[in-house]
Order: structure tokens, then sequence, then C-alpha cells
């Protein structure tokens, strides 16, 4: 083939190394076994009409007449080069470009996450803000259920116990303390034989502390009670006294009742959820008006009440306490009749009109002092009895 025309094949893009199978460094030797070898492999007479194969056998030809000869050698060696150089770079750009693509991309999906994340963050303190205010609003309408219920539950109360005169004795009463602070709160679950209690069972179970003057049952509600969590539903029963004695004796003596049909109620509380001030006055120290110093040989039951009260009044231990020890304390509830103090009597001086009498007065005091004097002898006698244990021990 002519030396142009091998030139021109000289610059071309075809491996002819790696058609015929050499490397850059392969003798001519090599190269003439290698081209009969590929020349056998692509001849036409062997591969038929197969335009491929002819394209090859040709290009082998060119090939070798290109490599055989030192000049176009170097020529196509050095195109040769110069191409494999630029793909080099090429593959090295590729791989620049791609990182930095890669990169990119990166970086544009941790912007992204990162706005994802703050969409996140933001939709859940939107979510906490929302369940924050809703819990606020359901707190709120708790708090007016609650005290709505409570106002009607006062209502009821004061509807079925009497309305007040302007001179403060109250409709249907026997005593000047307002009915309010004469009634009792009583609640018991209906579960069981809760629900088989009657006005008359309330009656007369609760006579024990004092007259009864009326009962009023209420409409039962969902409420927790004592420390129990779960709501179940309660009866709750306005036990009005003709006393403010009965209703104290109630209240505190309430718990130490034993038997069956006690254990059903689970509290006596004041109708109105605190103690009547009329009772923090009798526990207080304000100093009661004296009357004039009766004669020797004459002392008023009420004088006797009054110097029985004081704390100081000593009171003989064998009377209060049997043979094995101190007794159930006394309920001087029955005595609140007894007497009747005048309006213009001495003892009556002070008091405002819904005020307890003396005698009411007296018999709470006479009751509470009778509890520590107890309480104080309980813990006599038990320091006594730990002081022979030790007598013994030694």
């Amino acid at each position: 083939m002519p030396s142009d025309d091998l030139k021109n094949y000289a610059t071309s893009n075809t491996d002819f190394y790696q058609l015929l199978d050499i490397t850059f460094e392969s003798s001519q030797r090599d190269l003439d076994r290698q081209w009969r070898k590929t020349a056998l492999k692509y001849h036409p007479d062997k591969v038929g009409n197969d335009p491929i194969a002819k394209e090859k056998f040709h290009l082998a030809q060119i090939g070798y007449d290109l490599l055989s000869d030192p000049t176009t050698k170097a020529l196509y060696d050095n195109t040769r080069n110069a191409r494999l150089q630029r793909k080099r770079q090429s593959e090295l750009f590729e791989g620049k470009r791609r990182q930095m693509k890669d990169d990119l991309e990166a970086r544009e999906r941790g912007v992204k996450r990162a706005r994802e994340e703050e969409d996140d963050q933001e939709k859940l303190e939107q979510e906490l803000r929302r369940l924050a205010e809703d819990g606020k609003r359901r707190r709120k309408e708790r708090e007016e259920a609650l005290k709505k219920d409570l106002e009607e539950e006062a209502t009821q109360a004061q509807n079925g116990m009497g309305v007040t005169s302007p001179r403060g004795s109250m409709v249907g009463g026997s005593t000047g303390v307002s009915e309010l602070d004469r009634t009792v709160k009583v609640r018991w679950p209906l579960e069981g034989e809760g629900d088989t209690v009657t006005d008359n069972d309330l009656s007369s179970l609760f006579s024990t502390f004092g007259k009864v003057e009326s009962v009023t049952m209420l409409r039962p509600k969902e409420i927790r009670l004592g420390k129990k969590k779960k709501k179940q539903l309660t009866a709750i029963c306005m036990v009005q006294y003709s006393s403010i004695v009965g209703a104290h004796a109630a209240v505190e003596d309430f718990s130490s009742q034993e038997g069956k049909d006690w254990t059903r109620f689970d509290s006596v509380s004041w109708a109105a959820d605190k103690e009547p001030d009329s009772i923090n006055m009798a526990n207080g120290s304000s100093a009661v008006p004296s009357p004039s110093t009766p004669s020797r040989g004459t002392q008023s039951p009420a004088s006797f009440l009054e110097r029985a009260s004081r704390p100081g009044t000593p009171t003989p231990v064998g009377q209060a306490n049997g043979a094995n020890g101190p007794k159930k304390m006394p309920s001087f509830s029955s005595f609140s009749a007894a007497f009747s103090t005048p309006k213009a009597s001495p003892f009556g001086k002070g008091l405002g009109a819904n005020s307890p009498s003396l005698e009411e007065l007296t018999m709470i005091r006479l009751k509470n002092a009778e509890k520590r004097r107890l309480a104080e002898e309980l813990q006599r006698q038990d320091e006594r009895d730990a002081a022979v244990e030790v007598e013994g021990s030694r």
C-alpha cells in the first residue's frame, strides 16, 4: 500500500495493536506471526460473506503494512499516544466532574433534608402548641363544669334545707345556727348494696349522733372515692340535724362506727365542704361572756358545762377508764336540747344571729376536751406499759 495512504490511516482512530493482538514493544517477528493468525481468522474464504469479518481482514492488512514501516509506525504511535492521553484526561475530567456533580447533589440532598427536618420540627412544635391549647381548653371546661355542679349541688342543698329569714333564724329549723352549718354530706358507691339505701335508713342510722330533721337525696354523680383512680357512680345525700352538735358528732365520729350498715358509706363531711365558723369559734380562744356568780349551794347547768369544758378541769381517771383501759368517748349530742338559753340571758350576749347557742358551743368544747384528755391518757398508759416492759427485760 502506498505510503501516503498509510499516513492517512496512521492518523485514524483504529487501534491496530488491539486488532492484531500485539503490544507497543512487540518485534517484527511477533507482528508477522499475529498477522498470519488474524488473516486466517478473518479471511473471506473462511468467514464467507460476513461484512464485519471482511472489514477486520482489510484493516489487519493495513495495520500490518503500517506497523512494518518504521516511519508510518512512529507517526501512528505518536497519534495513538496523543489519543490515549486525551482519553485519559477526558476520563479524569469526567471523574472529577462526576465527583463534583455527586458532591453538589449530596449538598442539595443535605439542604433538602435539613429543610425537611426544619419542617418536621415546625410541625411538631405546632402540634405541641395545639395540644397545649386543647388541654388548656379542656381544663377550663372541666373547671367550669365542676363549678356548675358545685353551684347546682349547693342550690339543691339550700332548696331542701330552707330559707334564711332576715333576722337570721332558719325556717324549719329549731336553732339559731344556719341550716347549712347543721347539715352533713354523706357519700357512698351505688354498686352492690349501696343501691338499696333509702331515706329512712339514713335517718335511722344518723340519728345516732343527734336528732335528724330532714334527709335530702341528690342526683348521683361519677366521681372518685378515696384513693381509687377509677370514677364510679356515687350517691350523695344531705342530712340536716336539729343541732350543730349532732352534725359535728356525725363528722367526727363516723369513722369510729362499726357494723355492716356503716361500712357501705365512704365519707361524711360538712355540706359546705368546710368546717363552720361557729366550730372554729368553739375551738378557739375567744371567751364566752361569764354570768353572775351563783350561790354556793346552787349551780346552773350552763355554768357546770362551762366549767367542765375547761382543759384544766380535773377528771377522775376511774370515771373515764374501765378496768381494761380507756373506753369509747361518750357522745354529748343528746345534751343539746337539755337547756335553752334565753335571749336576755348573759350567756346569749355576744353571739350572732346565726351563731350556735352557748349550750351547743359547750357541747362541742366539752367533746373536744374529752378527746384531748383521752388521747393524753392513752399516751401516758403507753409510756407506763413501755416502762414496765423495760423493767421486765432487765
